[in-house]
């Protein structure tokens, strides 16, 4: 078997693998033989279906004569045995928190759970030093190595259940300016923040799982997980409500700030309108504004978040502190467009059928052997925004076939905006493969710009 099959083959049967590491040898023929007659046919129908189910457990006994299986260890020993000074605070947590906010007051209270546990594969291994939680948001501090020296980082983290089944969360990543992690001597610290959704828990005790990757191709990527408990007398206060109930208007639009809710390096905003959810799609230089080391503007985090009749619009805050002065700015907004997101084009007689609507015009239609490239262009819009609308990647010929757009890789771009200087559009341009196609060429819009409103206006939240 090739080795791109057998890569297939395992990513297939991955919930065969998990299942093979968390069982003891020993126990391991009694667990296929008993378990699957006592109720273990529905886990495995949740993974795979029956068929696989059966793969699966002679696939599991192969696996143990032939696999290399990584083996959870905590800090190489029993965590009885641990010293008192292997469970100190690592340096780096202490420097990731930072001086003052909702982290350092949970370490400074004794809040941090040391963990230790390593888990090791093929030449990665990777800890968990330890987290903080309040068991709906999570904040896990880790350190990876490889034996080749690459820095290693996760791919699509999870956190799972003893059964794995898995616990739904939104993870927070940060922008390049917003790092916590280094590389130091062959060893990368950081730490991962997960929020977990709706009114999920975190239980006694959890898996930390994921892909783990130096870079390289996704073949080079090993799977690593870390069974971590949970220190229930060590529960922290994660998520805090700071009242509100502040409005402005923004050309007719009455918005109103409810709540802040601080949780680990943010301060979420929540929005509402007398109308509901605030149509609001962008903000323009909407930005936070306090005193604290860092200076003064706290840089935009995630969002804006459409959840339950509110917009959420989340700054990075990590050293805000309760009373700390607040002051909101903006310039303005961009409405989210409510009309039909459907482009059809004629690609053979240059001519636009349907539109979104009626300010996107079809600038140009280039045809090579390799590409036909479609440029459509838009009256121009604030120099701020500089990407104004997306098609989907899969698009429909005139006899209902399916197509692909051709995308971006490293010798080659095939989507972009610009602003044309020329014409004075904006411009926006992709790739479909150069080949006769049945008309007319009928693409999905996934983004397509609202009404941009400029106005500034200032809200003092805290003074």
């Amino acid at each position: 078997m090739g080795n791109e099959q057998e890569r297939l083959l395992e990513q297939y049967f991955e919930p065969a693998h998990i299942a093979r590491r968390r069982i003891p040898e020993q126990r391991l023929d009694a667990a296929i033989k008993n378990g699957m007659a006592r109720g273990g046919k529905a886990q495995y129908r949740r993974r795979v279906g029956r068929v696989a189910a059966s793969c699966a457990a002679a696939l599991l006994l192969l696996v143990a004569a032939a696999v290399y299986v990584p083996e959870l260890t905590f800090g190489g020993r029993s965590a009885s045995l641990q010293s008192a000074a292997e469970r100190q605070i690592p340096a780096y947590v202490e420097w990731s928190v930072g001086k003052r906010g909702m982290l350092r007051e949970a370490l400074d209270q004794g809040k941090y759970q040391a963990v230790g546990a390593t888990a090791s594969y093929e030449g990665y291994h990777v800890t968990v030093d330890g987290i903080m939680t309040d068991r709906k948001h999570v904040v896990l501090f880790y350190t990876s190595k490889s034996d080749q020296g690459d820095r290693i980082t996760p791919v699509n983290p999870g956190l799972y259940t003893k059964t794995y089944d898995k616990l739904p969360f939104r993870q927070f990543v940060r922008d390049h300016r917003q790092k916590t992690g280094y590389y130091d001597e062959g060893s990368y610290r950081d730490m991962l923040i997960f929020d977990l959704a709706g009114g999920t828990q975190l239980p006694d005790e959890f898996y930390f799982s994921g892909k783990w990757s130096n870079g390289e191709p996704v073949a080079t990527q090993k799977f690593l997980e870390v069974k971590i408990p949970v220190d229930l007398s060590k529960l922290a206060v994660l998520e805090r409500t700071i009242p509100a109930g502040q409005s402005f208007d923004l050309e007719g639009q009455k918005i109103k700030l409810e709540t802040m809710v601080q949780v680990p390096e943010r301060l979420n905003l929540k929005l509402t309108s007398d109308a509901g959810t605030p149509n609001i799609a962008r903000f323009l230089d909407w930005g936070l504004y306090t005193k604290n080391d860092r200076g003064n503007m706290l840089q935009p985090a995630m969002g804006p978040i459409k959840e339950n009749g509110e917009l959420i619009f989340s700054f990075h805050a990590p050293d805000y502190v309760k009373g700390d002065p607040l002051e909101l700015r903006g310039s303005g907004i961009e409405t989210a467009f409510r009309g039909k997101r459907k482009l059809v084009i004629d690609t053979k007689q240059f001519k636009l059928i349907q539109a979104p609507d009626s300010r996107l015009k079809l600038a140009s239609i280039e045809t090579s052997h390799e590409r036909i490239r479609i440029t459509s262009g838009f009256p121009s819009f604030d120099p701020r925004i500089t990407r104004f609308m997306k098609v989907n990647p899969e698009f429909t010929d005139g006899k209902g076939n399916k197509h692909k757009l051709i995308t971006n890789n490293a010798e080659a771009i095939h989507e972009g905006w610009r602003k044309d200087a020329d014409t004075g559009l904006d411009a926006y341009y992709f790739d479909i493969p150069g080949k006769s196609y049945p008309q007319p060429l009928t693409f999905e819009v996934e983004e397509y710009p609202g009404t941009f409103i400029p106005k500034t206006f200032s809200l003092t939240i805290q003074k």
